[in-house]
């Protein structure tokens, strides 16, 4: 009996450890700053237009190609004109070392950046 309680003790630990782990996991930086405008219950409006506001010199962002200005029409293949602002963020969110898919309209022109997350500088 005590070595079978001990296995699932020790079962429910791993586990526990695992669900630990990507909790903590480093969030990525990509270097830009958006500027969202939204409508709705502000505790999680929603998205109308998303454009960069900023982009980091140096930064993923801008080995990518973005530029102030630009206009985010899809992340990870979801249109983020009317969905939630959370679901946005869930989308848009990477630990180090993942990648993130936009696509952005800049001057009537469609581009399909990727850009992998790293650590904060």
């Amino acid at each position: 009996m005590f070595h079978r309680l001990s296995i699932r003790v020790l079962a429910c630990v791993l586990l526990a450890c695992v669900a630990f782990q990507g909790w903590t996991a480093e969030r990525g930086y990509f270097g830009f700053s958006p500027r969202v405008a939204t409508s709705g219950f502000f505790l999680d409006p929603t998205v109308e237009r998303i454009s960069i506001a900023e982009v980091v010199p140096g930064s993923p962002a801008q080995r990518a190609g973005l530029r102030a200005g630009d206009e985010v029409l899809e992340v990870e293949g979801k249109a983020v004109a009317g969905m939630k602002a959370r679901r946005v963020r869930e989308l848009a969110s990477r630990g180090v070392g993942e990648s993130l898919h936009l696509v952005l309209r800049r001057d009537g022109e469609r581009l399909e950046p990727t850009m992998t997350a790293v650590a904060r500088p």
